[in-house]
C-alpha cells in the first residue's frame, strides 16, 4: 500500500498561497514604479528590446546635439558672411564713384581712407571665432587665425594700414556625424569663401616630352594624385583632372607648360608628398620647407586674387588717382568676389536646410522610439490595479478555505 502523508494538502496550500503573495508583491512594486518589468527575468525578450531602444534613443539624441552644434556654427558663419557682403557692396560703390572722373585726387584720397577702414573690418570678419572660441573659416585648423595680416606704412596714409594678407588655415574640414553613416562639415575654408577670382597657374617649363622617372605623390586641394614611372605629361593632366579637385589641368599649346585653373573661385593648394615631378615641370619651387600657397615656382605665373587683393588694389588706385584702373579690373574683381560670397552663402543655406529636414526626421524617430519603449516598459495601471484586486480577493478566499479544511486536531498537537 502507498502511504499518503496528511501534510501534503497543507504544503500544497502553503505553496500556492506563497506563490500568489509573490505575484501580489510584483504587482504592487510595478504600480509603485509604473514599470512593467522589475527584473530582467520577468520578461527577457522585452528587456532586450528595451535595452536596444535605449541605445538607439541615446544615439539619436547625440545626433540632434551634433546638429544643434553645427547649425550654431553655421549660423554664426552666415552672419559674418552677410557682413562681408555688405562690406564688398560698399567697396563696389566706392569703386564706381571713384571711376566717374568727377572727383579730385584729394577726394579720391578720402575714399581710400574709407576703403582702408572697410578692409580693417573685413579682417575682423575673416578671422571670426564661433561661440566655442574656434575659428570659423580656418578649415580643420580651428585653433589658429586663418588669415595672417601684415600692416605697415603706405604713401598717402597717415597711419598704419593693411599691406598684405595670406591664408594660413588648413584645407581639411572637421566633420560631425548627424545620422548613421552621414556626416557634415562643421567649418569653412577662408581661401574659398573670401576668394574673388578663378586662380590660374602657368608652369615655368616646357613639358613636351616630359616623362615621370620615379613614383610621385602629391595633394591638390586635399585630393591625392599618384604618378607612376613612365607617365607622360598627358597622363599627368588626366590624373589631375580625375582627382576630384575643383581644378582643371591643361597643356599650353604654345609654351608647352602645364597649366592649372580652378573651376570655382578658390586658392589652389598643392602639397608635395613624394617625388620631384612638379618641380621638374616648373610648377613648384625646389626650396625645401616652403609651404603652400607660397611654394609656387619662382618663374610660374599665378593670377587671381582674394577679396582683400581687390580691396587693396582699390585703395592703392584711389590714392594714386588712377580712375581708369578703379573702374576697370577692380570693379570686375569685386563683382566676382561678391558672386563668390553669394554662392558660398547659398551653399551654406542649402546645407542648413538639409539639417532642418534631418532634425525633423530624427525628432519623429525619437518619438517613435519613446512610444515603442513605453509600450514595452510602462505598466498599464488599470490592468495592474484590476489584477491586484483579483489577487487580493482570491487570496482572501483561499485563506478562508484553507482554514476550514486544515483544522488542527488533538493528534496534531500530540505529534
Amino acid at each position: 500500500m502507498q502511504r499518503i502523508s496528511t501534510y501534503m494538502p497543507m504544503l500544497d496550500s502553503r505553496f500556492r498561497m506563497s506563490e500568489r503573495d509573490f505575484r501580489m508583491n510584483q504587482v504592487q512594486r510595478g504600480i509603485a514604479s509604473s514599470r512593467a518589468i522589475g527584473n530582467l527575468r520577468d520578461a527577457p525578450v522585452d528587456a532586450a528590446h528595451i535595452t536596444r531602444l535605449d541605445s538607439s534613443g541615446k544615439r539619436v539624441e547625440r545626433y540632434l546635439e551634433n546638429i544643434d552644434y553645427v547649425r550654431g556654427r553655421w549660423s554664426q558663419a552666415e552672419g559674418y558672411m552677410n557682413e562681408a557682403i555688405t562690406i564688398v557692396q560698399r567697396l563696389r560703390e566706392l569703386s564706381i564713384q571713384g571711376a566717374t572722373g568727377t572727383y579730385s585726387k584729394e577726394n579720391l584720397g578720402y575714399m581710400a581712407i574709407e576703403v582702408n577702414a572697410l578692409l580693417s573690418e573685413l579682417a575682423i570678419v575673416v578671422n571670426a571665432k564661433g561661440g566655442d572660441g574656434q575659428y570659423l573659416f580656418a578649415g580643420d585648423d580651428v585653433s589658429t587665425p586663418p588669415f595672417l595680416i601684415e600692416n605697415g606704412r603706405i604713401p598717402g596714409m597717415s597711419r598704419s594700414a593693411i599691406t598684405g594678407i595670406a591664408y594660413a588655415g588648413d584645407l581639411s574640414r572637421s566633420r560631425m556625424e548627424i545620422t548613421d553613416g552621414q556626416t557634415v562639415e562643421t567649418n569653412l575654408r577662408g581661401n574659398e569663401v573670401f576668394w574673388a577670382e578663378h586662380q590660374q597657374v602657368f608652369g615655368a617649363n616646357d613639358t613636351e616630352g616630359f616623362t615621370v622617372t620615379e613614383t610621385n605623390r602629391f595633394l591638390i586641394d586635399g585630393r591625392e594624385v599618384n604618378l607612376e614611372p613612365g607617365d607622360n605629361i598627358h597622363s599627368v593632366v588626366r590624373k589631375i583632372n580625375n582627382a576630384g579637385a575643383a581644378v582643371k589641368a591643361s597643356l599650353d599649346p604654345v609654351t608647352g607648360s602645364l597649366n592649372l585653373e580652378t573651376t570655382v573661385p578658390h586658392q589652389i593648394w598643392i602639397e608635395p608628398a613624394e617625388g620631384t615631378a612638379l618641380i621638374d615641370m616648373g610648377l613648384l619651387t625646389d626650396a625645401g620647407g616652403t609651404l603652400p600657397p607660397s611654394n609656387w615656382h619662382a618663374d610660374a605665373i599665378v593670377t587671381g586674387g582674394s577679396l582683400f587683393d581687390q580691396g587693396l588694389a582699390l585703395r592703392d588706385a584711389l590714392l594714386e588717382g588712377d580712375q581708369d584702373r578703379v573702374g576697370g579690373a577692380i570693379v570686375g574683381g569685386l563683382d566676382k568676389g561678391l558672386d563668390s560670397l553669394l554662392r558660398n552663402l547659398a551653399d551654406l543655406g542649402s546645407k542648413n536646410e538639409r539639417l532642418q529636414i534631418t532634425t525633423r526626421r530624427l525628432g519623429e524617430e525619437v518619438g517613435a522610439i519613446s512610444d515603442w519603449k513605453s509600450l514595452l516598459a510602462d505598466l498599464d495601471l488599470t490592468e495592474a490595479i484590476t489584477e491586484m484586486s483579483m489577487i487580493e480577493y482570491t487570496q482572501k478566499a483561499a485563506y478562508q478555505v484553507a482554514g476550514r479544511i486544515l483544522q488542527p486536531t488533538l493528534m496534531d498537537f500530540l505529534r
